[in-house]
C-alpha cells in the first residue's frame, strides 16, 4: 500500500481527497506498467530461450557488443605481455598462408621471449589462439577482431553447454550473465585470455551431458572431438585435466549403458570421435612437422629445451639450456627460477590457492553474489553437480603442482562452475517464506544483478581511462605503438634498434616483429653494439636506422637517427 499523502495546511479534506485520489492512482498506474513491461520482457525471454538457434544469435549479438565495449572501456591498449606478442605473431604467420616462417639471416637482434628463431622463425604457442586472432583480423581488419570473435564463441559454446546441463531459460540466463561480467576482464581485449579454452571445453563438456544424457547421437560425438581438439591446442595441460574424468564418464557409460545397443553406441558415438580425433592428430602433426621439422614434437617444448630453464612443474628439477648473452633474457630468466623456488615452498602453495579464489573464481562470478554457494551442499545431490565439483577439485588440485598460475590457465573450468552456480541458483529458487515462494524472484534478481554489475564495470573503467588514471601500467606500449605508427607514415620503411637502460624490466619487451620481417614498415632490433649492429644496418640499408632509449617502463622514450651524437 503506498503512503498516504498528508498535508499540512488548512485546505479541508475535499484537497486532501483529491491528492490522495491521484497519488494513489499514479502509484497503481506505474506499478500497473513495470508489472506489464516485466511480463513482456519475461515471455520475450521466454520465446528466445526455447528456440536455441535464435538465443545462440542473441548470446552471439550480446557477447560481441559486451567484448568491444569492455576493451573500448580501455581505449583498446596496446599488446603488453610476452605472450600477447607471440599469439599475434602466429596469427601473422597464418594470414601469410604459412604454417611457419623461415628463419631470419639476422635473427640473432630479433631474439625475443616465446618465440621460436630455430629451425624456424615461430610462436611457441599452440595455434588454436592465434587462429582465432587470425579470422577476427581477416574480418575486421583489426588484431582485436580475434579477441571478440574467441570472446562471443566461448559465451556461444556456454550456453550451448548450460542449455543441457541446466534447461533453456536458466541456461541462457546464466550466460548471458557471464557474459557481461566477463567482458569487464582481460578476457576481453588482451590477446592471451582463455576464451579460446573455455569455449572448447565447454564444446566438450555440452557434448558429453548429451550423448550420456540424452542419447545424442553422431552430431554430438564430432562436437566432442572438435571440443578436445580446441582444447589440446590451446591449454593441452590443463585441458587434460578436465578431459580425464570426462573420459571416465563417457568410457562408464560406453560399457554399462543397457538402454541403446552397443553396435549403435560403436557406430553412433566413438566411430565419429574416432575420425574427428584421427584428422585432428594428422592436422597437429603436420603443423609440428612444419614449425619443428618433428611430427610428434610440440614447438613449446623446442623452446623449453632451447631458452627455458625453469621447470613447469614444481617436482621437477632446472633444464640445461642453450647459454644466454643478452642481458634483458638472462635478467628475465633469473625471475622466472626466482619464481619457480619460491613456488616450491609452503607460502608459494598458498598463494597459489589465493590466486584461485581472488582471481579465477572471482573473474567467473562476482565475489559478492556468491551467497548461493552455500547451497552447493543441496546442489550437490545430483550426479551432474557431483561431476562438475569433483572434476574442478580434481583439476585445480593437479594444477597445483604448476609453477606458474594466471586465470586464464583455468579457463576449461568455467563451464562446470557456472552449473554449480546455477544449480545452485535452481535450490535458491525453491525459497519459500510465510507460503509465499519468493526464491525465484531472488534468483532472477541475482542473475540480473550479475549481468548489470558487468555493464557497471565497464562503464567504471570507461570513467576512469577519461580521468586518466588507469594508463600508467601500458604507458609505455602505447608509446612503442605511436613510435611505430609515426615512423610509418609516408610509406618510409625503418629499422628501430632498442636498447635498454638498467632501470628496464624485462617483463616489457620492445622487440617484436610481424610474419614477414623485411617486407614490415618498421623492424624492431636488439642492439648489439656498433660492431653487432653493423651487419644488421648493412642488411636493411635501404630503410632509415633509429634508436630508441629504454629506461625505465613510463618514458618519454627517445628516438634519435642511428649513429647520430648522444644529446
Amino acid at each position: 500500500m503506498p503512503p498516504a499523502c498528508v498535508f499540512r495546511n488548512n485546505r479541508g479534506n475535499l484537497t486532501r481527497s483529491v491528492c490522495n485520489s491521484l497519488f494513489v492512482g499514479s502509484y497503481q498506474l506505474s506499478k500497473h506498467r513495470l508489472s506489464s513491461i516485466t511480463e513482456v520482457a519475461l515471455r520475450a525471454f521466454a520465446f528466445v530461450a526455447s528456440r536455441p538457434w535464435l538465443a545462440a544469435v542473441l548470446v552471439a549479438i550480446v557477447s560481441t557488443l559486451l567484448a568491444i565495449a569492455g576493451g573500448a572501456a580501455r581505449g583498446y591498449p596496446a599488446p603488453t605481455v610476452h605472450d600477447e606478442f607471440s599469439y599475434i605473431l602466429g596469427a601473422d604467420t597464418f594470414l601469410h598462408g604459412r604454417l611457419a616462417n623461415p628463419t631470419h639471416p639476422m635473427w640473432q637482434h630479433f631474439e625475443t621471449f616465446h618465440v621460436l628463431q630455430h629451425p624456424t622463425y615461430s610462436s611457441k604457442y599452440p595455434p588454436a589462439n592465434s587462429l582465432f586472432i587470425a579470422a577476427g583480423w581477416l574480418l575486421t581488419g583489426r588484431q582485436i577482431g580475434g579477441v571478440w570473435i574467441s570472446f562471443a564463441f566461448m559465451c556461444v559454446a556456454v550456453f550451448w553447454m548450460l542449455r543441457a546441463w541446466l534447461g533453456a531459460k536458466p541456461g541462457l540466463a546464466v550466460s548471458l550473465a557471464f557474459a557481461s561480467w566477463a567482458a569487464a576482464s582481460y578476457w576481453s581485449y588482451t590477446y592471451w585470455g582463455g576464451a579460446v579454452a573455455a569455449g572448447g571445453a565447454a564444446l566438450m563438456l555440452g557434448a558429453l551431458y548429451r550423448i550420456v544424457e540424452k542419447r545424442g547421437g553422431a552430431g554430438n560425438s564430432v562436437v566432442l572431438g572438435l571440443g578436445l581438439l580446441i582444447l589440446g591446442n590451446s591449454r593441452p595441460w590443463e585441458g587434460l585435466l578436465v578431459s580425464i574424468p570426462a573420459a571416465l564418464v563417457l568410457g562408464r557409460w560406453l560399457f554399462r549403458d543397457r538402454s541403446s545397443d552397443l553396435r549403435y553406441r560403436l557406430g553412433r558415438v566413438v566411430l565419429p570421435m574416432i575420425v574427428v580425433g584421427a584428422f585432428g592428430l594428422a592436422a597437429m602433426g603436420v603443423y609440428f612437422n612444419a614449425v619443428t621439422g618433428s611430427w610428434h614434437e610440440m614447438p613449446y617444448a623446442v623452446y623449453q629445451h632451447e631458452r627455458d630453464a625453469s621447470p613447469k612443474l614444481i617436482f621437477q628439477h632446472p633444464a640445461v639450456v642453450k647459454p644466454q648473452t643478452d642481458k634483458t633474457i638472462l635478467w628475465f630468466n633469473a625471475l622466472e627460477d626466482t619464481t619457480y623456488r619460491n613456488a616450491r615452498t609452503v607460502t608459494g602453495r598458498l598463494n597459489y590457492v589465493r590466486q584461485v579464489f581472488s582471481d579465477f573464481f572471482a573473474l567467473v562470478i562476482p565475489v559478492g553474489l556468491i551467497i548461493p554457494l552455500f547451497l552447493l551442499p543441496l546442489a550437490a545431490r545430483s550426479r551432474r553437480t557431483k561431476f562438475a565439483i569433483v572434476t574442478v577439485v580434481w583439476t585445480i588440485a593437479v594444477m597445483g603442482l604448476s609453477t606458474w598460475f594466471l586465470p586464464h590457465y583455468a579457463a576449461p573450468l568455467v563451464g562446470l562452475i557456472l552449473v554449480a552456480f546455477g544449480e545452485c541458483l535452481s535450490w535458491l529458487s525453491r525459497l519459500s517464506i510465510g507460503g509465499r515462494r519468493i526464491g525465484r524472484q531472488i534468483a532472477g534478481a541475482t542473475v540480473v544483478l550479475w549481468f548489470v554489475i558487468g555493464l557497471g564495470n565497464i562503464s567504471f573503467v570507461y570513467a576512469s581511462r577519461r580521468r586518466g588514471s588507469t594508463n600508467g601500467p601500458l604507458a609505455w606500449a602505447t608509446q612503442r605503438r605511436l613510435i611505430a605508427d609515426t615512423l610509418s607514415r609516408g610509406g618510409q620503411k625503418n629499422l628501430v634498434m632498442v636498447r635498454y637502460g638498467g632501470t628496464h624490466r624485462p617483463d616489457a619487451e620492445w622487440v617484436y616483429n610481424g610474419a614477414d620481417i623485411d617486407g614490415s614498415s618498421v623492424v624492431w632490433a636488439r642492439d648489439m653494439g656498433s660492431a653487432g649492429n653493423a651487419p644488421l644496418v648493412s642488411y636493411f640499408h635501404d630503410r632509415r636506422a633509429w634508436l630508441v632509449q629504454v629506461d625505465g617502463n613510463n618514458g618519454p622514450f627517445q628516438v634519435t637517427p642511428y649513429g647520430a651524437p648522444s644529446p
